[in-house]
Formats: C-alpha cells, sequence, structure tokens
C-alpha cells in the first residue's frame, strides 16, 4: 500500500498550478514542465493528483473556487451589492493586476478549447462559464427581476464579459471596453430599477 498523499501538500501544489497554467495556458500541458516548473518531480504530481487530466481539472476548479472566494469577500462588505455593480468591481479587479486576468483566461482557455486539445471532459469545460452564468441570473433575481428573464439577461451579460476579457487579452484597450461594458451594465442598472 502507498502513502497517501498529504492533503496540505497538494493544495500547496495546486495554487502554484494554476498560476503555472495561467502563465503558459492549458492548450498541449504536460507534466514535465509542470514538474520542472514547480521543482518537483513528475512522480510526486501523479501522487497528489493522479493523472495530467486530472491534474488540470483540479486546478481549473481551484481557479474557479478563488474567484468565488473573492466575491464572497465583497458580498461580506457590502450584502446588497446589485448584479452590475459586482460585475464592475469584476472588471476592475481583472484589470488590477496580471494574475488576475490570467485566473479569468484559464477559466475562458479551458472552456474555448477543444476536447481533442485539452482533454477535458465537456462538463468540465462547460463548467467554466456556467459558474459564472449562474451566480450573475441569481444576482439579477435577487435584484428584482423575473427568473426567465434573468437567465436570458445573465446570458448577455456573461457572453458580454467573456467577450471583452478576449479583446482586453488581444488589444490591451482598457478604456474603450470598459466603456462597452459600461454600455451593458447602464441597461442593467435600468432594468433592475424598472423590476417590480
Amino acid at each position: 500500500m502507498g502513502r497517501r498523499p498529504d492533503p496540505e501538500r497538494r493544495a500547496e501544489l495546486l495554487d502554484e498550478v494554476v498560476r503555472y497554467l495561467g502563465r503558459h495556458g492549458v492548450a498541449g500541458v504536460s507534466l514535465r514542465p509542470v514538474a520542472r516548473a514547480l521543482g518537483v518531480s513528475v512522480n510526486a504530481l501523479v501522487h497528489h493528483f493522479g493523472s495530467k487530466d486530472e491534474l488540470v481539472v483540479a486546478a481549473l476548479r481551484r481557479a474557479a473556487e478563488l474567484q468565488r472566494g473573492v466575491e464572497e469577500r465583497w458580498r461580506r462588505q457590502v450584502p446588497h451589492l446589485s448584479t452590475a455593480e459586482l460585475q464592475r468591481r469584476w472588471w476592475r479587479w481583472i484589470n488590477r493586476s496580471p494574475e488576475h486576468l490570467a485566473l479569468v483566461r484559464l477559466g475562458l482557455e479551458a472552456a474555448t478549447l477543444d476536447a481533442t486539445v485539452s482533454g477535458l471532459p465537456g462538463d468540465v469545460r462547460a463548467e467554466q462559464i456556467s459558474f459564472w452564468r449562474e451566480g450573475i441570473a441569481d444576482g439579477l433575481v435577487a435584484d428584482g427581476i423575473k427568473p426567465e428573464d434573468a437567465e436570458r439577461e445573465a446570458s448577455l451579460v456573461k457572453a458580454t464579459f467573456t467577450g471583452l476579457v478576449l479583446d482586453l487579452l488581444a488589444t490591451g484597450h482598457r478604456k474603450r471596453l470598459t466603456e462597452a461594458l459600461e454600455c451593458t451594465l447602464s441597461r442593467l442598472d435600468d432594468l433592475a430599477q424598472t423590476a417590480p
């Protein structure tokens, strides 16, 4: 019987893997370069995570968990934060540091890569988009928007936000993209104000 993975060490390695993938991406990732960058052996990664695919899935889920933690802190600070204001905060957070942008980019890359490139199952790729969209829909319902309208609006907001992040990654035009986001969020503000 082999020794069991140490949960603390696994958690440390996982955060390092998230940072590595944020810098290098998911496409074509292999264990050797990851292990070398982390200063561990491939066997150590396999011991803690199983396979490369399991490592990537764990890293993507950890990246989502880190983002949920950011949002939870904001919600503790401002319990009745509107959905539009929350999206404004996310945009500022993403633009605050390359590491924040890389964390968000990681999920977008995983969602858009074909399974033959990433090795990720469809449900894992879908998680990368749905956890954001579902949170936005829940927030819109809390803002007073009818559930059937909230679902549609959440899809539009998420699609807009995703497109703006991709544009930001490609062009770096923060001012133009911030103005574009504000157009969408102003519409959300208006919807929330006219909600019954």
